[in-house]
């Protein structure tokens, strides 16, 4: 769950700016929630009963307290939370950065430069490293950037890494929805791909690093090309 706050004292560009975050994280299938701040003391009792985010779209100039103040004390005790500012003047720029945000941007924003430094702060900050596998009454821990693709084979699945094959009694809908959403893409019947082991693909096969190949059926077909482009396209 990515968590998201979005603190702006003007409701249209509020309104505004809470529609583009979730049109965007729904592009990138990402669960999220989503709370909205009048004013960075609003913001700021949230965060002071204990709420966690993982990203602040953060106005700089509000009556009261600052966005920059806010961002200032917060910075005191947390270095995880993402910062994006959003602000109608440059003036704050060099300020701004003094607290390590991911980006700062201009109003009105631009929702494609939005849209990047989202997913670039999802990919860098606050993407699974792992995935938990149930099996046999234990759990067992898998290194996300290991997995190569998960092949449906013997009544189960091979989950096929970088030194090793592992196999779990399960269906590859089942592991496919063990995966987190985006970097794992139905290429056929019997296989799931990590698509940041692509390499090279045609109309019929897909090539991953160490040049395995990978059939892609027909049936697939467009539903991956279109992910694999929504996947790099966010990335550059």
């Amino acid at each position: 769950m990515y968590r998201v706050a979005i603190c702006e004292d003007e409701a249209p560009v509020r309104e505004e700016n809470a529609r583009m975050c979730g049109e965007i994280l729904n592009r990138l299938e990402t669960e999220y929630s989503l709370q909205v701040f009048s004013s960075a003391e609003s913001l700021e009792e949230a965060l002071h009963s204990g709420v966690v985010f993982d990203l602040i779209c953060l106005d700089i100039v509000m009556p009261g307290k600052s966005g920059l103040e806010l961002a200032r004390e917060l910075r005191m005790h947390d270095d995880r939370t993402s910062i994006l500012f959003i602000s109608s003047s440059a003036d704050f720029l060099l300020d701004g950065y003094s607290v390590r945000p991911i980006q700062y941007l201009l109003k009105p924003v631009d929702e494609a430069v939005l849209e990047k430094a989202i997913a670039d702060d999802l990919r860098l900050n606050h993407q699974a490293r792992a995935v938990l596998i149930p099996a046999g009454g234990k759990t067992e821990i898998l290194p996300l950037g290991e997995i190569q693709y998960i092949e449906s084979r013997d009544h189960g699945c091979v989950f096929v890494m970088e030194q090793e094959e592992r196999f779990f009694w399960m269906s590859l809908r089942q592991a496919e929805g063990l995966m987190p959403g985006g970097q794992f893409c139905r290429c056929h019947n019997s296989f799931l791909i990590h698509l940041d082991k692509v390499v090279r693909m045609d109309n019929h096969n897909i090539t991953l690093t160490g040049q395995k190949q990978i059939p892609l059926s027909r049936r697939y077909n467009r539903q991956f090309k279109n992910q694999i482009a929504r996947y790099f396209g966010s990335r550059q």
